[in-house]
């Protein structure tokens, strides 16, 4: 008799507070949770942090690439880089990585660089949009223009085809909401 109270209550609460029930976060809405309370302050950069997000979910497959090591067999996930930037200068970390597109796609030991912590890391991203010369025609008028004029210089493969999956995780995982 008191398990049905207690069922009723919670239904009542629930309903009289538009309660959806405990839904699990998925491992890919967990990883974007994780992150955007650090890629949030891009926008104090006049960047967008739904972009952001999205690169880095593309960059780090939701997070499961941060499961890979460096060369000396140490986890990548320590260095804090979730958006792929390449080293610099500073410290970095080596890795075998694929570069390149299409049928010239290969596997080379990369330098990426490696951050005290994922607020250096996004820190770094806005600092480079903004100052880089390589990035002097960006766009911000909005989400599509901006990952479309970046792209040619970020991404690695296909900048078009990177346009289009950062656009798509962004609209699938509504990440506009973040802006």
């Amino acid at each position: 008799m008191l398990v049905k109270w207690l069922l009723t209550g919670v239904f009542l609460l629930g309903f009289l507070f538009n309660f959806q029930g405990c839904q699990a976060m998925t491992p890919e809405e967990a990883y974007i949770e994780s992150i955007a309370p650090f890629a949030k302050q891009v926008k104090q950069h006049g960047l967008f942090p739904s972009v952001a997000i999205a690169q880095s979910c593309r960059e780090t497959g939701f997070g499961k690439h941060l499961d890979a090591v460096d060369i000396y067999g140490e986890s990548v996930r320590k260095y804090n880089n979730v958006l792929g930037k390449k080293w610099r200068s500073g410290h970095y970390y080596e890795k075998w990585t694929n570069e390149g597109h299409g049928a010239s796609r290969h596997m080379i030991i990369g330098k990426f660089q490696a951050y005290k912590s994922l607020a250096d890391c996004f820190e770094d991203y806005a600092r480079n949009i903004n100052t880089n010369p390589a990035y002097r025609n960006k766009d911000t008028s909005n989400i599509h223009s901006f990952i479309y004029s970046i792209a040619p210089r970020y991404a690695t493969d296909n900048p078009h085809a990177y346009s289009n999956g950062v656009l798509r995780i962004i609209e699938k995982y509504n990440l506009t909401r973040y802006d």
